[in-house]
């Protein structure tokens, strides 16, 4: 059932990964010039903020921040497994990949490098301070329209 706090989880949730993903990109030696990678993990976050974040978001700010750690948790796994998945039938199709195997040994080879690449200290002090930011947001988001329901 669509809500006014699924609705700011998929809004927030949206907008900051795709300022996140743009200084990820910035973390590669050669940076891409496309922003596409940015719009791609903004979609994967709006669906995970719709759907996982927003419907188990309560009052209480500790329990919304678990739940948004989480949720980036799920962007995170989704987006790697989208971005595999998209690996696998573009490097097929090119002929790089000969079997399943090169298929298994490739897309973990790039989901490990992008896990390695997130290891900046900087880049782990944004993701902290943006999960934050959006669990006091959307956790307030959430007690205005619980309060204004029990006000009816």
């Amino acid at each position: 059932m669509p809500t006014l706090t699924r609705l700011a989880a998929l809004l927030l949730f949206a907008a900051f990964s795709y300022f996140i993903g743009l200084r990820y990109l910035l973390l590669f030696d050669d940076p891409p010039d496309s922003p596409i990678g940015g719009m791609f993990l903004s979609l994967v976050a709006g669906f995970v903020g719709w759907s996982f974040v927003g419907p188990r978001i309560g009052p209480s700010y500790l329990r919304g921040l678990t739940v948004v750690v989480q949720g980036y948790i799920a962007t995170l796994l989704l987006a790697l497994f989208l971005y595999a998945f998209y690996d696998a039938f573009k490097m097929g199709y090119a002929m790089r990949y000969k079997d399943l195997g090169d298929v298994f040994h490739g897309v973990t080879g790039a989901a490990i490098a992008h896990l390695d690449r997130m290891r900046d200290l900087e880049f782990l002090i944004l993701l902290g301070s943006v999960a934050v930011v959006i669990t006091l947001l959307v956790t307030t988001v959430f007690r205005v329209a619980e309060a204004r329901r029990l006000a009816r």
